[in-house]
């Protein structure tokens, strides 16, 4: 009924919008209401015309109303259509007032060409005119121009939802930048006598140390003539806490002997050289060793967009609604980030700190993110990278932060890459992704909201391309996070009819939430009553379901002479015929299930990974313990793609992603991603998903209408795994609940094993010997396949059990 009259009242809609158009094209400043009726008029729909044309164009706003029935057609057709009015009211209200704002700009243009009747406001209406007159009165010609550019900033800042802040504010950032610079180096200019001195005292001091020290004839000679040298060469450019010195001129041998000397000369004052390192110089010093060559990046703010507004995900109203963002909390903004200066700084202290440990280098870039910051060190020449790695701890301790990851060198380039946490590191939404427009505007359906990279920038995984994903991390270092984003996101890309899960959880309690989509995206199987497996043996029926599965779809692929699901579900469409739904299987803890009976996982496992891509299932497994005897080197083989969060060891580490680096993660969402086809792993920081958010996701789809049930086979009648046989015929004995269980399936009209199971409350064997006796007496069809058994009588046949 209410969607009758939608269309009832589009159609009513488009008419009048279209007719009062018609009017307006037709206007004729010489047609008004008082015109005699034996005059002829000119608007095509006669004296109507002239009277709505007048009363839009005249009377109200003037020749900015043309746009109204426009509006209006458009609001009727998405009335007519069935479409979301939500996002096209909201345009329409900026519409309306932009209409009312033009017609008052042009009032005022006119008033500014001496046409100040208010009978004689002809482009802008006499309300529209009037209301001119009256600002021009009350605030004068500059008065009224303030108010109404200040108005249209309002409306446009409204609707596009811009920040004209943004810009200005870059633009002083350039300015004080430039400023900045030319007064470091005006500084630098200043002290430079002042270093050259400080440069003589330290080196100075460093020769009445090793006097006092038994030294080799040849070093002492070697080092005496490095200082004479030092002192006919220019002043070196060094800070105070750098107590290194060129020695380019010294054989091999003193060189050697000098840097093993100046290092144990470090150890006799590590509580000096403590004390400068924990308290970097004053701001003067730090200033006058700034690099002017460090290029230090922004952190990415992408810009978000309404993903209720896009297009694919509005449907008619009577069908599933995919879910809305409003439902997620909204991010809280983290304005506290390092400024440009402290960046440097930052830099500046990093080159002193390897200078102090006798590694040579330059910072020569700067990227700052949400949670590290990456610095690209550029080592001198005969500087070894691997000592960047071996110095991974010690950095740790003099940055002051938790762990120091080290990429020596960066693929590609010939710096390091130094990733040190930030202070304060910001918090990534679940939502600020999903809001995004690699995640909102995708072709895929199977797009995974991950979170972002080292420098802010949205991450977005294709599960599709993966094709299956392995992840592992240790317990708190946010694998169930992880999970439950991946989840999340699939949901809100995809209907019931176009995804399903199989979520196995042997810990019971981290999935529990998803029982809801019990009925929705969740797969039925005749041979589990529990919509989330739980179990070891459950969990084994349900893979060889699935790989079953996987059989019977190649042999519809094959039918219908295509290659893979796309292309399916794409013929299908196209000829009005049901699509098939991929399938995720989601598997929390692959250890537990390994400990039962890992040849029985780990079969279906690997066989899925490596044929189930091409009809569109697939795997995501995650565990907490990546040891080998969890992660075989089969089910490795068949998972390209695997994500690392943080782990205890280096052997952990390089069994996930065959690499070191992941024990050097800081956990809370922190992961190492490596991607099918690529060597080299890139680190991301997952998106924040809480409790709350997903309990309001699951209450929006509990509210939406049921999907069809997809239901995979039995597996247990006939041959399995291990060479048992299930005998399904129990004999020939009647079962007391037979017509109990006839009354079921003839109400549900559903002929179904797990619905005998839950609804009257029996095991497996007798719920199947049920079914078995009542396909005997004709209830109900023989086995096809994935569908439940046809029921072949209708309500009637119960009078007849009555009887």
């Amino acid at each position: 009924m209410k969607d009758r009259r939608l269309e009832i009242l589009g159609i009513l809609t488009m008419a009048t919008s279209l007719l009062v158009f018609i009017s307006l094209v037709g206007y004729s400043p010489s047609e008004d209401p008082g015109i005699s009726p034996n005059v002829q008029v000119e608007n095509p729909l006669g004296i109507l015309g002239v009277y709505l044309s007048y009363f839009f164009i005249k009377f109200l706003f003037g020749y900015p109303m043309f746009v109204l029935p426009v509006l209006g057609i458009i609001w009727g057709w998405l009335c007519f259509s069935q479409k979301e009015l939500k996002a096209f009211n909201r345009i329409a209200g900026y519409v309306v007032g932009a209409v009312v704002m033009l017609s008052v700009t042009i009032g005022l243009v006119e008033i500014g060409m001496n046409e100040r009747s208010g009978l004689d406001f002809t482009a802008s209406g006499l309300i529209g005119g009037n209301l001119a007159n009256f600002l021009y009165s009350f605030l004068g010609l500059i008065g009224t121009s303030i108010l109404l550019f200040a108005l249209w900033l309002v409306l446009i800042r409204g609707y596009f939802e811009f920040s004209f802040y943004g810009p200005l504010e870059k633009l002083g950032i350039k300015i004080n930048k430039k400023r900045d610079e030319q007064k470091l180096k005006k500084e630098m200019a200043t002290t430079e006598e002042a270093k050259r001195k400080h440069t003589q005292e330290l080196l100075k001091k460093i020769d009445a140390q090793r006097e006092e020290e038994t030294i080799p004839e040849p070093v002492q000679e070697a080092e005496k003539d490095a200082t004479e040298e030092i002192d006919e060469e220019e002043p070196v450019h060094q800070t105070a806490a750098t107590t290194t010195v060129p020695t380019t001129s010294l054989p091999e041998l003193a060189e050697e002997e000098f840097i093993r000397d100046e290092k144990d000369e470090i150890v006799g004052e590590e509580s000096d050289l403590e004390d400068e390192l924990a308290h970097p110089p004053p701001a003067e010093d730090i200033a006058e060793m700034v690099d002017e060559n460090i290029e230090v990046g922004e952190m990415v703010e992408e810009e978000e967009v309404n993903l209720d507004e896009v297009e694919e995900r509005q449907q008619p109203r009577r069908e599933y609604q995919l879910p809305s963002s409003d439902i997620l909390a909204t991010p809280v903004n983290i304005t506290d980030t390092m400024s440009r200066n402290d960046l440097v700084d930052r830099a500046n202290f990093l080159t002193q700190s390897l200078l102090t440990f006798g590694v040579k280098g330059k910072v020569v870039n700067v990227s700052p993110g949400p949670v590290i910051t990456l610095f690209e060190v550029e080592p001198d020449e005969g500087v070894r990278v691997n000592k960047f790695v071996q110095l991974a701890d010690d950095l740790a301790r003099v940055m002051e932060a938790s762990r120091v990851r080290v990429i020596a060198p960066i693929p590609g380039k010939s710096s390091v890459g130094i990733e040190i946490p930030n202070r304060n590191p910001a918090t990534v939404y679940f939502k600020s992704v999903i809001n995004s427009e690699k995640f909102a505007i995708s072709e895929t359906k199977l797009n995974l909201a991950i979170g972002k990279n080292t420098s802010g920038e949205i991450a977005t995984l294709d599960l599709a391309a993966m094709p299956h994903l392995l992840i592992a991390g240790t317990t708190g270092s946010g694998k169930s996070v992880c999970l439950n984003s991946i989840i999340c996101s699939l949901l809100y890309s995809c209907t019931p009819d176009e995804l399903k899960f199989v979520i196995i959880d042997p810990k019971k309690v981290e999935m529990s939430l998803y029982r809801a989509l019990d009925g929705y995206h969740l797969l039925s199987m005749e041979d589990i009553d529990e919509p989330i497996v739980t179990t070891g043996e459950n969990a084994v029926y349900a893979l060889r379901a699935v790989e079953r599965e996987m059989g019977r779809r190649y042999d519809v692929l094959a039918d219908a002479v295509v290659r893979n699901i796309d292309e399916y579900n794409k013929k299908m469409t196209k000829n009005g015929e049901t699509i098939m739904p991929y399938i995720v299987v989601v598997v929390d803890e692959l250890a537990d299930l390994m400990m039962l009976n890992a040849r029985e996982v780990e079969a279906p496992i690997a066989r899925l990974a490596q044929l189930a891509r091409a009809v569109g299932i697939h795997l995501v497994i995650a565990t907490q313990r990546p040891s080998v005897d969890v992660i075989t080197g089969l089910i490795k083989a068949n998972f390209p793609s695997r994500i690392a969060f943080q782990v205890a060891s280096k052997i952990d580490s390089r069994t996930i992603i065959d690499m070191t680096g992941a024990e050097k993660l800081i956990g809370r969402g922190d992961m190492l991603y490596l991607g099918s086809g690529s060597s080299d792993p890139v680190r991301l920081h997952n998106a924040f998903l809480s409790l709350d958010e997903i309990e309001a996701l699951m209450t929006h789809i509990h509210e939406q209408p049921k999907a069809s049930e997809l239901i995979l086979p039995s597996i247990r009648e006939g041959q399995i795994a291990g060479g048992v046989t299930v005998d399904s015929s129990g004999g020939d004995e009647q079962d007391e609940l037979l017509n109990e269980a006839i009354r079921l399936v003839i109400t549900h009209q559903q002929g179904s094993i797990s619905l005998i199971q839950r609804r009257l409350k029996v095991g497996y064997s007798r719920a199947a010997r049920l079914i078995d006796q009542m396909e005997q007496i004709a209830v109900v069809g023989p086995f096809t396949g994935s569908k439940a058994r046809e029921v072949l009588v209708d309500e009637t046949y119960l009078l007849h059990l009555e009887n």
